[in-house]
């Protein structure tokens, strides 16, 4: 544990800075690819998508650093929006993937979507594993870095969408 500037208890120090990251580079996918005024049906899907992963990275960090400084009300409601969040981005992904039409498959962004579920489902099995690399960098980190090269894959592959 360490202690912020304000007095406030850091229970997690860089399970909350992983996610702040994550949630970071999944608003800046949601910005760029809201920036390339696509037309494709897809492109609204792939927005939400990245912008409930930064809300819900953005939420599960407030949590996961600051936990023991919420009341069990307070902690309790924001875990369950970090995973409503979590669920959000989880189908938006599943509806752009669909909508961008896997079935074109030699189509370039087609690789890169591939990509993105295969790099997102094995940082999911290291998570739930509970493969810890150091007593500093435990397997939430490890998925949270995971999960950054997987989202960065689903933007590679959608802004590639014609």
């Amino acid at each position: 544990m360490m202690y912020a500037p304000s007095g406030m208890t850091v229970t997690e120090p860089m399970t909350m800075i992983t996610d702040y990251l994550l949630a970071l580079a999944c608003a800046l996918f949601a910005v760029m690819i809201f920036r390339l005024h696509s037309s494709h049906p897809a492109t609204v899907f792939w927005i939400l998508a990245f912008t409930f992963g930064a809300i819900a990275a953005l939420l599960g960090g407030t949590h996961h650093g600051f936990k023991t400084n919420f009341g069990t009300g307070a902690g309790k409601g924001l875990w369950d929006f970090t995973m409503i969040s979590i669920g959000a981005s989880t189908a938006f992904l599943a509806a752009a993937t669909i909508a961008s039409g896997l079935r074109h498959g030699e189509l370039e962004y087609v690789s890169w979507l591939k990509w993105g579920i295969a790099i997102s489902a094995a940082g999911f099995v290291i998570q739930k594993a509970g493969w810890d690399i150091h007593h500093n960098f435990n397997h939430n980190d490890l998925f949270h870095v995971i999960q950054i090269a997987g989202f960065w894959c689903f933007y590679e592959g959608a802004r590639r969408l014609t």
